[in-house]
């Protein structure tokens, strides 16, 4: 995460609205710029985190805003992954022994400078001189580059606008969420980093309200904040998305709105994130869709399918389905496809279809999956909203019941 001396030089206010100002490339300068650090970085692989860090900072005088390169260099860093040299964990044990033998053997005197490292040398297999070289090796400037991410330019400029978004967000009070799709990801995210948060319906829409960092009643803003900052990359992977958020600036309450989208044009300087394929679950999502969509039946009704869109909330219960199936003329339904059982999770997959009276919902399950007295307890539900199948569910199957729940609701 960028310190404040890396972001506040990049945020304007005008009132009580701030804004960032991003790095854009708009004379197509800046990403090639970028690749070349990234060039830099990788013939350093195996190289000190020390000695990275420093032919970063030599790079200054290739630019006018040393901040910015600081703040690039720090993205970079970052973006790599840094592991400890072999054998640095033996390191503290071998100093407690050399300064042993060095007591033993004081005063000192000429020419045995390595004298107290040979017992302990000899027993981990290296030399002497080797040993004394990596004597400190276990502290953190001496990790070793490992990897290199394989992103370009363009990849690292969109983590560097998101990394100055992150760095004004720890200021926040009170952050609303807005996307139009990953909505499972952003909740994982959330609840692993545990957060604070609400869950406000708008009509079809939902908005995720989260308690920021620099909130009053936040006992260590620090850690909450550090937990927070894992967010919003997350949520820079959704279709779409947005955040609204209260930020107490200079003892002043001013507010801040980010957006953007996966695949950000960064020439413009939105902030975004690297484009993904669609991710499923479970081959047996991933082949349901791929039956859907070859349905010329779908097709000509006017049905499209896509994957979760947005939870849902109903009898205090928030969910997220896997798929939305939705028609032309705006009637939609969530279908949730289930596998694997056990008694437990049918139990609770039961009670989120029995809360869900107000909420299209459709549950498609495997009965010959099922276990024991779980399947029983589905039968309880009743069928209107259960498409039973074998390992392969029937896309004229699931799009009946589909049918029939969004036209009741």
């Amino acid at each position: 995460m960028l310190s404040r001396a890396q972001v506040d030089p990049f945020v304007r206010s005008r009132g009580a609205v701030l804004r960032v100002v991003y790095l854009a490339d708009e004379k197509g300068r800046i990403v090639p710029f970028l690749d070349r650090l990234l060039r830099l970085v990788r013939r350093l692989e195996g190289r000190s985190l020390e000695t990275v860090v420093e032919a970063l900072r030599r790079q200054e005088r290739r630019v006018r805003d040393a901040s910015r390169l600081a703040g690039i260099a720090r993205t970079i860093v970052e973006w790599c992954e840094f592991v400890p040299p072999p054998g640095s964990d033996q390191l503290e044990a071998a100093r407690q022994e050399i300064f042993a033998a060095r007591g033993a053997m004081w005063p000192p005197v000429p020419g045995d400078a390595l004298a107290p490292f040979a017992a302990a040398a000899a027993v981990r297999g290296i030399s002497p001189e080797a040993l004394q070289h990596a004597l400190y090796d276990d502290r953190p400037g001496a990790r070793r580059l490992h990897r290199v991410p394989d992103g370009d330019g363009r990849a690292l400029l969109a983590r560097y606008n998101l990394e100055l978004a992150r760095g004004v967000l720890r200021d926040a009070t009170r952050i609303e969420l807005r996307t139009r799709g990953g909505w499972r990801d952003v909740f994982r995210a959330v609840k692993s980093a545990g957060l604070m948060h609400e869950l406000v319906r708008e009509g079809k829409r939902y908005r995720l309200v989260l308690t920021g960092p620099a909130a009053a009643f936040v006992v260590r803003p620090a850690r909450y904040g550090v937990r927070f900052a894992r967010v919003l990359p997350v949520l820079a992977r959704s279709p779409g998305w947005r955040v609204d958020a209260e930020i107490e600036r200079r003892g002043e309450l001013c507010t801040l709105r980010l957006s953007g989208r996966a695949r950000a044009n960064t020439g413009s300087a939105p902030v975004g994130g690297e484009p993904r394929r669609e991710r499923y679950d479970s081959a047996w999502e991933r082949r349901f869709v791929r039956d859907f969509r070859a349905s010329s039946w779908a097709k000509r009704e006017g049905w499209r399918l896509t994957r979760e869109r947005s939870p849902l909330s109903s009898g205090g219960v928030v969910f997220l389905p896997d798929f939305t199936i939705r028609h032309d003329d705006g009637r939609e339904a969530a279908v949730e496809l289930v596998g694997f059982w056990t008694p437990e999770y049918l139990t609770a997959k039961v009670a989120k279809v029995r809360a869900a009276d107000g909420v299209p919902l459709v549950l498609v399950v495997a009965k010959s999956l099922a276990v024991g007295d779980a399947a029983d307890a589905l039968d309880d539900v009743g069928g209107n909203r259960i498409v039973w199948c074998g390992l392969r569910p029937r896309v004229g199957d699931v799009m009946r019941v589909v049918d029939r729940v969004a036209r009741q609701l």
